[in-house]
């Protein structure tokens, strides 16, 4: 009589633990792997807003204000734009000229957008994508002058799960990530 056919139980057992393993780390690299692109995303999208801004600064030749509100914050991980609006008021030789600073809606189309009403104005927010959150609110002014801008320097700071990255702006301008 020859050899029975199949599989011990050992064989199975130590099959299926080969497995489990292989099943286990391959999720823990997807999960990794999925927050990295989450935060390549992110990153890009605060990269995209600081331009959008520095482009309607230019063209508009005013001061423009990007807020990064942080996750402790009441409209959380989000941003809004400002833009330095020009008031009149009187006639010569007693005109008065007042700048302020107005919230304005410089969302694009596929963007998580929440407006609210604050002190008659009407605010848009815009949501960081992909559960990624702000960790600390931040505000950058972009004001052109001729050619160049002057910018007030600060740094976006991102985080989801254990992985951090930045989006930094320079005195004139320039945009860098990590």
């Amino acid at each position: 009589m020859g050899e029975p056919y199949g599989f011990t139980m050992m064989e199975m057992a130590v099959t299926i633990l080969i497995l489990g393993v292989i099943l286990a780390v391959s999720t823990l690299s997807y999960g990794e792997i999925s927050k990295g692109v989450k935060m390549s995303a992110a990153r890009k999208q605060v990269e995209q807003a600081i331009t959008r801004a520095k482009t309607a600064a230019r063209q508009e030749n005013v001061s423009y204000r990007i807020v990064f509100y942080s996750h402790s914050e009441s409209v959380p991980d989000s941003y809004e734009f400002y833009c330095n609006t020009k008031y009149e008021q009187g006639t010569f030789p007693n005109k008065t000229v007042t700048w302020v600073m107005e919230p304005v809606d410089k969302s694009v189309s596929g963007e998580s957008v929440t407006t609210a009403v604050v002190d008659g104005k009407t605010h848009t927010y815009i949501k960081i994508s992909n559960g990624v959150q702000v960790e600390e609110t931040v505000a950058i002014t972009l004001s052109p002058a001729g050619t160049t801008f002057s910018v007030t320097p600060a740094t976006v700071r991102l985080r989801i799960g254990n992985r951090t990255g930045s989006v930094s702006v320079d005195g004139v301008g320039r945009i860098t990530t990590q």
